[in-house]
């Protein structure tokens, strides 16, 4: 007969995904036992398998959140330094790039949450006019600047 630390083994490594034969060369059993076993304690090793693959779920959704967090830190210390930067030493084309860019930010954003265009102050409106595409010539026009 065999010991309930065998047995409560046998439920481990079945949870874990191993296989009959491979249990049976570990624990010494034999693999109809196992056959009987696996059989029996069906509930047992679903459960335990749930409760791992959750452990996992929850060691993979710290790490994807540990790594958003360094991602997110990186990306405000770029941002912070290119704030400080003087944008008179870009070319006109890079100009109209960033200001391509950030017009498409915007009207994305304005696109996502309307409500929050919908204020009554003039400084909204104000944005959403400045969001409004402009042709090249209409920015030459209008001094250089997107």
């Amino acid at each position: 007969m065999h010991n309930t630390d065998t047995k409560n083994r046998f439920i481990e490594l079945r949870a874990q995904g191993w296989s009959l034969q491979r249990i049976a060369a570990e624990l010494h059993v034999s693999k109809r036992t196992l056959v009987d076993w696996n059989r029996d304690g069906q509930r047992e090793i679903r459960s335990l398998k749930d409760l791992e693959l959750e452990a996992l779920h929850e060691r993979i959704l710290v790490s994807h959140e540990e790594e958003l967090t360094r991602l997110t830190a990186q990306l405000n210390r770029i941002e912070a330094v290119l704030a400080k930067r003087n944008l008179d030493c870009l070319s006109t084309e890079s100009l109209f790039v960033l200001a391509a860019t950030v017009r498409a930010q915007l009207r994305r954003l304005t696109n996502s949450t309307p409500s929050v265009w919908d204020g009554e102050s003039p400084r909204e409106a104000t944005i959403v006019a400045t969001a409004a595409p402009l042709t090249p010539a209409e920015s030459l026009v209008n001094g250089g600047a997107a």
